[in-house]
């Protein structure tokens, strides 16, 4: 069997080849203290959108409400709480929510697109002129975790309360109706555990972890090993005729609310094919899982489409020593360059957070219209890069790694006892101090990166571009391992 490092340079280049044929995927994975070399939990995700999907990286700051509040997610409002905590994530730019992102007590979580049969009926009703009411989309939800819960279990739990109450049905992808419609499911970290969290319609099942490392994709996983589910889950199945009566003791949640079951199912193949690989790739590095590793993860998929938009992987120290590091990359992960960013600072740089010629809204999806390229803005301008590198990736995709590689190695050589000197500063009552250094450093490594950025755009400008599908481009079909 080949080795990663043997395919890796040709993986790279299958990553930014081809176009994508009609599937939509994500990948949400991480590994637990005792699977890393630093000794804290680093979490990770891959974001797929379609190729217009924008998602700049915002910062929303801690913030206290007063009683009766609410939020607008267009779809429909819901009760906002007496506080919430400070976030840094990736936000879709019609959308409320992120895709994945961190809080300021290093809670980190990432969503995957899943479908289940409460959906299927869902949206049959709807085809009827009987449709259910509209919820939050899981982007929402992850924004919704973020800011209430200080705790992996705190976020977990405010997001099935929302999910039992309002549920989650209408789109969330832009310029489509409901048919653009999804459930979700989520790892949720924090310093010392971390939860999968799969939901259909109003319910909802999760497992904890506390050691070892796992992946999630685009499919319910969880069978038999529930720690916690909503109240009604297995009498809902069993009410619905997914689930035989009787057979409590036995419930399998994916086999009971998963329209997909069948093993040689070609959609389930894929989906559970690239989250084994993650988990294989996680493997290999018992005990050393570190960020390198983690990105080599985001950039080397084995199985199926991807149209990814953002990838971000997250530090998460369990001692207050240290503050949690939010590295970030928009667009593909192959063409692009992580960037350490840190929700204790006072925000991000305009260019990031800035949307296309759309510009960022709080929209219904299916009456959004699509973001086009601006070069105020720093997604459209990687973006615009890797679609220069598909016209030629054999040549063009090394370049960039090299480039790119150079720096994330830089950056993380030059955190050196930044994250230190800041947690110092705050734990002695400066704050201010501390998120000044921590934005000039993450100013800095964006300044490199945009120059660099601009140097890869004009070499590659002298050939026309291919046309980018409507539906996306291929992230990784890699080879066999």
């Amino acid at each position: 069997m080949m080795t990663f490092r043997k395919l890796l340079p040709a993986a790279i280049i299958v990553l930014l080849a081809g176009v994508e044929t009609g599937s939509r995927a994500c990948d949400t994975w991480v590994a637990m203290r005792d699977q890393t070399t630093c000794g804290y939990t680093i979490h990770a995700k891959n974001s797929d959108r379609p190729v217009f999907g924008c998602q700049p990286l915002v910062y929303n700051a801690a913030k206290k409400w007063p009683a009766g509040a609410q939020i607008d997610l267009v779809r429909t409002k819901i009760p906002q709480a007496a506080e919430t905590y400070a976030t840094l994530g990736s936000s879709p730019y019609w959308s409320w929510g992120y895709e994945e992102g961190i809080n300021e007590h290093s809670v980190a979580i990432g969503n995957e697109a899943v479908w289940t049969k409460p959906l299927a009926e869902d949206a049959a009703a709807h085809r009827a002129g009987k449709s259910p009411k509209f919820g939050p989309n899981g982007m929402d939800l992850v924004r919704l975790g973020l800011e209430r819960g200080k705790t992996a279990r705190q976020a977990l739990d405010a997001i099935a309360r929302v999910v039992e109450k309002h549920g989650q049905f209408g789109s969330a992808s832009p310029t489509r109706g409901v048919s653009g419609g999804y459930h979700n499911s989520f790892i949720i970290a924090d310093p010392n555990e971390a939860w999968i969290l799969e939901t259909a319609g109003h319910r909802w099942a999760a497992k904890r972890l506390k050691k070892g490392a796992t992946s999630i994709s685009n499919a319910l996983s969880l069978g038999t090993d529930i720690d916690l589910k909503s109240a009604d889950l297995v009498s809902y199945a069993i009410g619905k005729n997914w689930w035989p009566e009787g057979k409590d003791a036995e419930f399998h949640f994916q086999h009971a609310y998963s329209p997909r079951t069948k093993k040689d199912d070609p959609v389930v193949t894929r989906v559970h094919g690239r989250a084994a690989c993650s988990r294989r790739m996680l493997a290999e590095k018992p005990g050393k899982v570190d960020v390198r590793w983690m990105m080599n993860i985001a950039r080397c998929r084995q199985i199926g489409l991807n149209i990814t938009a953002s990838s971000a992987v997250s530090v998460l120290p369990h001692t207050d020593a240290e503050l949690p590091v939010y590295w970030w990359c928009p667009s593909t992960p192959a063409a692009s360059c992580y960037i350490p960013f840190f929700v204790h600072g006072s925000g991000v740089p305009k260019i990031v957070s800035t949307a296309g010629t759309h510009g960022s809204a709080v929209e219904m999806p299916s009456k959004t219209k699509r973001d086009k390229f601006s070069d105020k803005s720093y997604w459209w301008l990687v973006r615009d890069l890797a679609d220069k590198v598909r016209a030629d990736p054999k040549t063009r995709a090394p370049i960039v790694r090299e480039a790119f590689d150079a720096l994330e190695k830089e950056f993380q050589n030059g955190l050196g006892d930044l994250v230190k000197t800041a947690a110092k500063l705050r734990k002695s009552g400066k704050p201010e101090a501390a998120a000044k250094i921590l934005d000039a450093y993450t100013n800095e490594c964006l300044k490199k990166v945009l120059v660099r950025l601009e140097s890869l755009r004009n070499r590659f400008s002298e050939k026309p571009q291919p046309k980018s599908s409507e539906k996306g481009f291929r992230d990784v079909v890699g080879p066999k391992r």
